[in-house]
């Protein structure tokens, strides 16, 4: 997100905290409507995510970083949108495509997992400039849980490199 959040950087892992949570597996609590037993409840009721809307539009929906600083939730929101240039993992889908087309799958199934929202290096390597989603990982070591996955680039492109000077040696001086 670097190029869009700027010195806001410091709120990236709260935006990731609070979509985590959001979809977060059942904390064995009879009676609990949280995490992902919601966001299931609330897909059937009133389709939050849906193909062809943004994923920053449901975001909104949801108030993900609505008690956030404001210009970082703005910037946010700008990187988001940015996701539907990206590319993806998923053939013919751009991020946002992507990340909305498996979430609408996901809660829409017989087993929903719960989604693991996070960030990965966009320098890291070349196949790192997209949105990567993951049907069924572990993304949480010290889980013994399966989620579907969606990690999205975050960082400054990197520099382009200058031009190698010629090898030319300059003529000697006419004396």
């Amino acid at each position: 997100m670097g190029v869009f959040m700027k010195e806001h950087d410091i709120y990236v892992g709260s935006f990731q905290d609070q979509l985590n949570q959001r979809f977060a597996p059942a904390l064995g609590v009879k009676g609990h409507l949280g995490g992902l037993a919601e966001m299931v409840a609330l897909q059937k009721e009133f389709e939050i995510f849906k193909t062809g809307r943004r994923f920053e539009t449901s975001l909104a929906a949801l108030n993900i970083g609505n008690a956030i600083n404001q210009e970082a939730r703005r910037r946010f929101h700008l990187y988001l949108a940015s996701l539907r240039k990206a590319k993806s993992n998923v053939p013919s889908l751009n991020g946002d495509a992507a990340m909305v087309d498996a979430l609408v799958r996901n809660l829409a199934s017989k087993k929903p997992l719960p989604v693991f929202f996070q960030p990965h290096d966009v320098n890291a390597s070349p196949e790192h400039n997209r949105v990567i989603v993951t049907e069924k990982a572990r993304p949480v070591f010290y889980m013994k849980q399966d989620y579907l996955t969606i990690s999205m680039p975050v960082g400054e492109l990197a520099p382009i490199k200058p031009a190698a000077k010629s090898k030319v040696k300059p003529k000697p001086k006419a004396k």
